[in-house]
């Protein structure tokens, strides 16, 4: 069961008696401000016979009245027979059913204690509260009046120091921006009204609260949700301290142990998971020619795929599934404060929490895909220069041939100038008379 237990239910058009009533119940009704001790233990035939009663009438309310439901199950005594006859009373007030019943019961229950002012409304304002005034308007409010109901258990309240009216008090008026925030009303026009009711097994206070505005006021599933997180966070600030130093302790972990199996995967040489290793080197590839590719949630639906499988491939590692499995539990624990169900557990390539895995794999992949286009681009440099080569021994053969020619055309004209040279000289000789030897 969660420790905390947060609802959230509004009243609208229902007859000004009614709403009259609701008012004067969370200020004067009995175990406001101060716990006692029952007389007697045991659970009272009247007890007995109203409780059967009305859960027989209707049967939905062990859901809405669980936390005192379960208790008076597992441990039937007069103390938390009553607190199950209140829950019940403060569920049937916003269905509009008939309250006859149980205003006899309350009347006849000794033990109420107030304050000075004959009531336990209280808020963020000092002044006194006229209990007449603040049901009159509430009666002829035109609008949605909601109302919290924040109840923790008894040895929880005792333990934080939750189990007297001035501690709640300052705890409303520090989240009453919170509340104005989620149900979408401007902070000046909030009014809130608080009131403690010390119960035996789970002292909780009533907030009811709208909008000077009636037109304000809407307040969504996941509004509750975050007002029920602001309130655990704040009562069971040093436990959540606590859970949130280890749990992302356990996230860094787990995000140093996915780089360090994605650096490996660029050596080849490495064959932890050589399907993921595929995966990468073909989101990588895919890469060279995609558009948008720095960031996951602009990827194309293919790449997003392939990134998706991948970091499924990753979550299979021993040691990173042992950390997730241990993160899980402390989500589980965080969680167990407020929410008796539980964190709704994802895979690891679904969790929120762990998006930024992906732009890892994405990061380590853009650095694959960078050194396949290198390797590529000193290929093409090697097949360029080896082209340029072999142009150039061409060349160099083609001008050698050239100059071979060119030697042996003039070596051909020298051997002829010389012959013709030598057959004038020995024409010259003989005509001088000069004997050749």
């Amino acid at each position: 069961m969660a420790k905390i237990i947060f609802t959230a239910r509004y009243v609208k058009n229902i007859s000004k008696g009614q709403m009259k009533n609701y008012v004067k119940y969370i200020a004067t009704r009995p175990n406001a401000e101060r716990y006692a001790q029952p007389i007697s233990d045991e659970v009272s035939t009247l007890q007995r016979e109203w409780i059967a009663k009305e859960l027989k009438k209707f049967p939905k309310l062990k859901e809405e009245c669980v936390a005192e439901y379960q208790a008076y199950k597992e441990n039937p005594s007069c103390q938390t027979a009553e607190d199950l006859i209140h829950k019940i009373a403060e569920v049937q007030i916003y269905h509009g059913n008939d309250m006859k019943n149980y205003v006899g019961y309350l009347a006849k229950r000794p033990r109420a204690e107030f304050t000075e002012q004959g009531h336990a409304l209280w808020n963020d304002r000092d002044e006194k509260i006229d209990l007449r005034k603040v049901q009159r308007e509430a009666a002829e409010y035109p609008g949605r009046i909601w109302n919290f109901v924040v109840s923790l258990k008894r040895e929880d309240a005792q333990r934080l120091g939750y189990d007297h009216a001035k501690v709640w008090r300052n705890l409303v008026t520090q989240k009453s921006l919170a509340m104005a925030k989620e149900m979408r009303i401007k902070p000046e026009n909030l009014v809130w009204y608080g009131a403690f009711h010390n119960e035996g097994h789970h002292p909780h206070i009533h907030i009811m609260c709208y909008s000077k505005d009636p037109k304000e006021g809407y307040l969504t599933k996941k509004g509750i949700e975050n007002l029920r997180s602001a309130f655990a966070h704040e009562i069971f600030h040093d436990e959540f301290y606590h859970l949130y130093g280890q749990k992302d302790e356990m996230r860094k972990w787990i995000r140093e142990e996915c780089r360090n199996l994605l650096e490996r995967s660029l050596s080849l040489e490495h064959k932890e998971n050589p399907y993921a290793q595929a995966l990468l080197f073909t989101l990588a590839k895919n890469l060279q020619t995609a558009k948008h590719k720095k960031v996951y949630v602009r990827l194309a639906k293919e790449n997003k795929l392939l990134v998706d499988e991948i970091v499924s491939e990753i979550s299979k590692d021993e040691k990173i599934d042992s950390l997730y499995q241990s993160w899980l539990d402390l989500k589980d624990e965080v969680i167990s404060f407020y929410d008796g169900k539980g964190y709704a557990r994802h895979s690891f390539s679904e969790e929120p929490e762990f998006r930024n895995i992906k732009n890892l794999v994405l990061k380590t992949a853009l650095e694959i895909s960078n050194m396949q286009m290198e390797n590529q681009h000193q290929k093409q440099n090697q097949i360029q220069n080896e082209i340029i080569r072999n142009h150039l021994i061409r060349l160099l053969k083609e001008v050698s041939n050239i100059v071979v020619e060119d030697y042996e055309k003039q070596d051909a004209v020298i051997q002829t100038v010389d012959r013709k040279l030598r057959q004038k000289i020995q024409e010259k000789k003989e005509a001088h008379g000069m004997k050749m030897g």
